[in-house]
């Protein structure tokens, strides 16, 4: 699940345990064994492309089957296959070279470096190197390694994690990392200042694991920041400096008063060429359907759905730095969920005269790496789009502890009283707190963005979202099967309703972001929505929210954009680093791509709404 706004409807739970025997109900001991396995180390974190997945899309197809859904997926079986991109393979042309008057030092891709990120710029001119602290600049906590240094057209060399990591009286947090730790918002600050590339090595506090490089070699992974991020070896680079720099006097001095050591590297030159291309793997959706008992309601649909892949031994989204090649194991996110879709598939055939419409139960592949999934069933339905009245997702259920959150009735108002019936019959009591829109960051976007009524159930983040010890013995098995009790009541109302709910367009962006960068929750208030399936070049929007900027601007859904206030939009990080380098009431020209010709209007931002 990507991180995300969810305020809208709090449940306060008297999470009702499901224990006795009744099949209509979900069990919250069966609940839970499919978490175990799921989140078990024999999947490895069920990583998009890994055989992990894999092994957990038959398991899900095996229990849809057992409980006596029909296959709804290609060919007359439960799977619904797609392509994604999955990492980076190596291209011949990587090289780390430093360089002083007095000599030449190489590194080597898998021994000494990695790649975090790469761009298409390719260039091998030499650099100058400024060395930029943790590479941080945040106005907020008084502390900015890039005041006083000018490093525009050069390489910077900074530290991972954060400073006063271990000190719960820093300005930092102390305790655990915050937003500035991550890869991202370095790659967004270098970016900002003007950097060509990053040089990224351990801070003192954390000792290096060259083993990492070995293990990109055989499963690469990166992201496409727009700015090259070598991840180097701190001893390698040591070696390099010589006697002239401190790796580890600079990061204890940080450390000691917080008061940064930017500084040009004199006589030190930089020669860093990123070679990479895109590794497409074969993943899967599945999907059954448990038949509408009306014969003249039975062709209209309310899908139910849950992402069961995590992000497997990957760093690329982690909250944990440095984790590659540890199993994430994914209890929470979304073990729960998938497996609450699995429960209540046979609580419902258990009781298939209930349900008046079709329901469809699919889980989703590909979600962490931008709703990748749900995307490709909104784009290849199994059944019809036109006739699927509303979607229920479940994102991170597992930690209900007493509270569950829905998102998304906004968007469909007439939901709250289907809310209210189901509430009666799942143990939940429930407080409804108006006013959030849909097309938040899990897959019930993808149903938004096509005007389908979408509803989200959400537990909460928590410490261990997107790190390694999300696991299963921290899952409230009881609260979760009581949301699974409560998700499939509102699939019976719905089911059931005399008519369909009304979608209402909300003027509302959505917020937060997300680790394959959502442009939303930064900067100024533009108004479109990305379309995460797309790969080619520019940012193609899956919409333009009504009355926002862009739409005032005339963008519409499918236009691709191209260039933003002057800077060329090749990725979705173009495009997230450039608005947020913006404030409300600039006006700029924008341009995009409409059926192979360019267009280009002035925008003017505002404050988000």
């Amino acid at each position: 699940m990507k991180q995300s706004r969810w305020a809208a409807l709090a449940l306060a739970s008297a999470c009702a345990v499901h224990l006795y025997a009744d099949p209509r109900h979900v069990d919250a001991r069966a609940y839970l064994n499919h978490i175990k396995y799921l989140a078990s180390d024999e999947l490895e974190g069920r990583g998009d492309g890994a055989p992990g997945l894999e092994k957990a899309a038959d398991y899900i197809a095996s229990g849809f089957g057992t409980s006596g859904l029909e296959p709804a997926g290609d060919n007359r079986t439960f799977f619904q296959h797609f392509d994604l991109v999955a990492g980076l393979s190596i291209q011949p042309g990587n090289l780390v070279t430093f360089t002083t008057p007095r000599r030449s030092f190489a590194l080597q891709i898998g021994r000494d470096y990695e790649l975090l990120s790469t761009s298409s710029d390719g260039s091998a001119a030499p650099l100058q190197v400024i060395f930029a602290g943790y590479g941080i600049s945040a106005a907020a906590l008084r502390y900015d390694d890039y005041a006083g240094v000018d490093v525009s057209g050069k390489a910077v060399l900074v530290f991972t994690h954060e400073p006063q990591e271990n000190d719960p009286a820093s300005r930092f947090d102390g305790s655990t990392n915050t937003a500035y730790a991550s890869v991202e918002y370095k790659a967004e600050a270098a970016r900002a200042h003007g950097a060509k590339a990053i040089l990224l090595v351990d801070d003192t506090a954390h000792a290096p694991n060259t083993d990492l490089f070995r293990r990109w070699l055989r499963d690469p992974q990166a992201e496409e920041y727009g700015i090259p991020v070598f991840y180097l070896s701190r001893d390698a680079v040591q070696q390099a400096l010589g006697t002239s720099f401190s790796l580890a006097s600079a990061s204890r001095q940080i450390d000691g008063d917080l008061t940064p050591r930017s500084q040009l590297l004199t006589d030190l030159k930089v020669t860093a060429v990123d070679h990479a291309a895109k590794v497409r793997k074969p993943v899967r959706n599945v999907i059954g359907v448990l038949r509408g008992s009306d014969s003249s309601l039975q062709n209209e649909y309310v899908v139910v759905g849950a992402h069961y892949d995590h992000l497997g031994r990957s760093a690329r989204f982690s909250m944990s730095p440095n984790s590659t090649g540890q199993i994430h194991h994914g209890a929470d996110d979304n073990a729960s969920g998938t497996a609450a879709v699995m429960e209540m598939a046979k609580a419902a055939v258990e009781a298939r005269s209930e349900f008046k419409r079709t329901i469809v139960f699919v889980t989703f592949a590909g979600e962490e790496l931008g709703l990748l999934g749900s995307s490709y069933y909104v784009q290849h339905p199994p059944v019809p789009l036109e006739q699927t009245v509303a979607m229920i997702n479940l994102d991170m259920v597992g930690r209900a502890g007493g509270r569950i959150l829905v998102d998304g009735t906004a968007n469909a108002p007439s939901i709250d009283d289907d809310l209210k019936v189901a509430q009666k019959s799942s143990g939940i009591s429930l407080t409804a707190l108006k006013g959030s829109p849909g097309a938040g960051a899990s897959d019930d976007a993808s149903f938004s963005l096509r005007k389908i009524p979408a509803i989200n159930f959400f537990s909460g983040f928590h410490a261990d979202y997107h790190r390694p010890t999300d696991t299963w013995d921290k899952i409230d098995a009881a609260g979760g099967a009581a949301v699974a009790d409560l998700a499939l009541a509102l699939a019976r109302q719905i089911a059931n309703r005399a008519t369909r709910p009304e979608f209402v367009e909300t003027v509302q962006e959505p917020h937060g972001g997300s680790g394959a960068g959502t442009v939303s929750g930064y900067g100024p208030y533009f108004g479109s929505v990305p379309d995460f399936a797309d790969e080619g070049q520019g940012v193609k929007f899956a919409d333009v929210r009504p009355g926002s900027p862009a739409a005032k601007a005339g963008f519409r859904k499918g236009d691709v954009l191209t260039s933003f206030g002057g800077a060329p939009i090749k990725t979705l990080y173009d495009f997230t680093f450039a608005l947020r380098e913006k404030k409300p009431g600039e006006k700029l020209e924008v341009t995009v791509m409409r059926d192979g010709k360019p267009i280009t209007a002035t925008v003017e931002l505002t404050n988000r709404p």
